[in-house]
């Protein structure tokens, strides 16, 4: 599970509402973190998913998490039982959907290896 790349210029203009911001994030693989003031390297799963193939993992599978509940910048409203089932609903719905599990806030890659 990992920060998705694909979603950071969509996080920075929806949520920082910095267009100019969310412009520049298109080019890069790094972000920083404002809880630790770190640096970060973001990845995609369509970057990752050859990776695990040549370490011999089959049956991989791509997810999207938060594809919604992140975008929503009422966070009181995430509180409100009714809100929350539906957007749990949401969330389950699209988890494994395009375009969604590649705009959702992080990614979850599953695999066996033999």
């Amino acid at each position: 599970m990992a920060i998705n790349r694909h979603s950071a210029p969509l996080n920075i203009a929806v949520r920082e509402m910095d267009p100019a911001a969310a412009l520049a994030a298109l080019n890069t693989d790094q972000a920083r973190t404002q809880m630790f003031n770190s640096a970060l390297t973001l990845h995609t799963a369509e970057e990752i998913i050859p990776t695990l193939r040549k370490l011999g993992c089959r049956d991989i599978a791509h997810y999207g998490i938060r594809s919604f509940c992140d975008y929503i910048t009422d966070e009181a409203r995430k509180h409100e039982p009714d809100f929350y089932a539906d957007l749990e609903r949401l969330e389950l719905a699209t988890t494994a959907r395009p375009p969604y599990m590649h705009t959702a806030r992080l990614f979850q890659l599953t695999a066996w290896k033999p």
